[in-house]
């Protein structure tokens, strides 16, 4: 299988973690792009990466993170493992001069999430935290019409992502040592980065947080209010107890914006647009999400250029998932 595109000089990534996400969503993405390419990857068995690495045609597997970092083909790392260890690959990548690309949340704590940006601050390597749905053609066309002020100054927002987690192969989302949190920090990460993409700051939250005698360790369901600094208000709710949906909806002074099933990738998506001149149906493709991730971040790693989702992005996300359980105003 194709696992790069044709491209001058393309960054060559290490798929840190390489599992189902990896081979159903990053293999895919990296074969429609330029400019970027996968060197090698790295699994917990030395005997599994290098099955995987031979299946999809990619030149090296590594079943030890620092072996692979001595690897010179390797520029960048994207790390897919288990939230706990974000942080220690991270930091490892930075201390090895490789750029970090990471899978959100960047990590569990907002302390460690400061110890990932100052590591790649001192080693001058690039740091991106792989937030996709800023990358969506529809929340792109979605920022364009409130940029337009077609639905008139924002008022209300309410967006909601739900899948069943039981049925999901990343047993350890229930285990908090190893994910963080439950619904709030895996599905509420989402909503939280592209809400304040699309509308600003957020400054207070209040939640109602659900947990389950089958799974006590990690909330199944959070259902959170917000108030961003502008005065909009909102909600995000989210849940491991529904089959798989996403909606948005922004509701303003002089109408409203609807869109469901946004966040897959390569997909059509109506955006519906209703004002006093009557309904727009918007229809949009979702894009290549992650394959806009990897291309912005090769970008900036080859122009020295900024990052459009920097590290102190992931901080603030994680801040406000730490207000959601604590019940605080955010910091």
């Amino acid at each position: 299988m194709k696992t790069s595109s044709s491209g001058i000089n393309p960054v060559k990534y290490c798929l840190v973690g390489f599992g189902r996400f990896c081979r159903q969503r990053l293999v895919p993405a990296f074969e429609k792009i330029q400019g970027s390419e996968i060197a090698a990857i790295q699994k917990r068995s030395t005997e599994e990466a290098e099955r995987e690495a031979e299946t999809f045609s990619i030149p090296a597997g590594y079943g030890d993170l620092n072996t692979m970092l001595r690897d010179a083909d390797v520029e960048a790392v994207y790390i897919t493992s288990a939230n706990s260890v974000h942080t220690e690959q991270a930091i490892a990548a930075a201390h090895a001069g490789k750029h970090v690309l990471c899978e959100k949340p960047l990590a569990i704590t907002s302390e460690e999430c400061s110890r990932i940006i100052e590591a790649c601050r001192k080693a001058s390597v690039h740091l991106m935290v792989a937030q996709n749905l800023r990358f969506s053609g529809v929340i792109q066309q979605l920022k364009q019409l409130l940029s337009e002020d077609m639905i008139g100054k924002p008022v209300l927002v309410t967006m909601r992502f739900t899948y069943t987690g039981s049925e999901s192969l990343r047993k350890w989302i229930y285990n908090r040592k190893l994910a963080g949190g439950g619904a709030a920090t895996d599905l509420g990460v989402h909503c939280i980065d592209t809400l304040r993409y699309l509308l600003g700051e957020i400054a207070e939250v209040q939640a109602d947080l659900k947990y389950t005698q089958e799974h006590p360790d990690v909330e199944e369901t959070a259902n959170v209010n917000l108030t961003f600094d502008s005065g909009v208000m909102g909600q995000i709710f989210c849940s491991y107890e529904s089959p798989y949906w996403n909606s948005l909806e922004v509701i303003g002074t002089r109408g409203r914006a609807y869109t469901e099933m946004f966040a897959a990738s390569n997909k059509s998506v109506d955006l519906l647009v209703d004002t006093n001149e009557g309904r727009q149906i918007l229809t949009v493709n979702s894009g290549n999400t992650y394959g806009e991730v990897i291309t912005h971040f090769s970008k900036a790693v080859r122009d020295n250029a900024p990052i459009p989702i920097p590290g102190e992005e992931g901080l603030r996300n994680q801040q406000i998932i730490e207000a959601i359980y604590a019940g605080d105003r955010i910091p």
